[in-house]
């Protein structure tokens, strides 16, 4: 899997299908996938087959989940029912599917093969606000040297692997200057960054998939902060291959924070006028001079 998708999939077999009582759900085993809990749950009612997925988290603070699914109803003779969908989960209790996914009776003609039958749920996460995919509070205390406070949020962490992502934490954690006497103390408070962004940025140095189009500008923003180059590569990864952001939002960020491959990926795929003048659009001070010259040369010989 691309490190920047977040997809999943659950697979259940449910078992003892002429014993299923009318109205009653019936449910798999809950999984965790990017730090939340996960089920399916089928109905039989009123001659008709429902066929859900849950999310089971439960959090006080406001959160969300916007993700594409597509839910199967296999068939040991080929004829797989799917359907897919967008939702998005804001709040603990919610299910999404089809109260009608198939009639009873088509479950069991085709789909039952010794009173049992098969499920599967194919899930891609497009945008999670609010979700921690790794924690870095109290409960990691113990695997931790030194704590870093952002917005009055502690994030406790180890000043080895920190400063092997990051030649700004490598200097202040471990290097000789006056400000490693900061690094001494076993608190140290970070200014002027959000803790969220900074809450997504370790997630991405210790291996999550925590950038998608909501998270994407905050971590930019301190991988370059913090030249934390691995991070920086991440994320422009991410910009070439995934994201969806126009291509004058994409020539933003590579003017920025000099990011060369993603302007020359950008630069690649404008070719109309009307593409030129779309990155064009925004007050021209912002854009690299070398982009304007290139989308200049790129106008004049369209017009040619």
């Amino acid at each position: 899997m691309p490190p920047f998708e977040k997809k999943f999939v659950l697979k259940h077999v449910f078992k003892k299908v002429s014993e299923m009582k009318e109205g009653e759900n019936n449910f798999s085993p809950i999984e965790e996938h990017f730090g939340v809990p996960w089920k399916i749950s089928t109905i039989r009612k009123d001659g008709k087959f429902g066929f859900f997925l849950h999310c089971g988290l439960k959090k006080a603070d406001k959160w969300s989940i916007e993700l594409n699914r597509e839910q199967k109803l296999l068939s040991m003779a080929g004829k797989t029912v799917s359907k897919s969908g967008t939702k998005t989960f804001s709040k603990p209790g919610v299910e999404w599917g089809w109260s009608s996914f198939v009639t009873w009776d088509e479950l069991m003609k085709n789909h039952v093969v010794d009173d049992s039958f098969s499920v599967e749920v194919h899930a891609t996460i497009i945008k999670m606000i609010g979700i921690k995919l790794r924690n870095f509070d109290e409960s990691t205390e113990k695997y931790s040297d030194v704590v870093l406070i952002v917005e009055g949020t502690k994030f406790y962490v180890l000043k080895q692997y920190l400063a092997s992502q990051s030649t700004y934490f490598d200097s202040l954690l471990l290097g000789n200057s006056k400000e490693t006497k900061k690094s001494k103390k076993s608190e140290i408070t970070l200014s002027d960054i959000k803790s969220d962004d900074f809450q997504h940025f370790l997630e991405l140095i210790c291996g999550e998939s925590s950038i998608d189009e909501s998270t994407i500008d905050g971590i930019i923003h301190l991988s370059n902060k913090y030249d934390a180059k691995l991070a920086i590569q991440k994320c422009e990864e991410f910009l070439m291959k995934y994201s969806e952001k126009p291509l004058k939002e994409k020539l933003k960020l590579a003017s920025k924070y000099n990011l060369k491959q993603l302007k020359n990926d950008c630069l690649s795929k404008i070719s109309s006028s009307s593409d030129i003048r779309s990155v064009l659009s925004y007050d021209s001070s912002e854009m690299d001079p070398a982009v304007v010259l290139e989308l200049l040369q790129k106008s004049t010989a369209s017009n040619n």
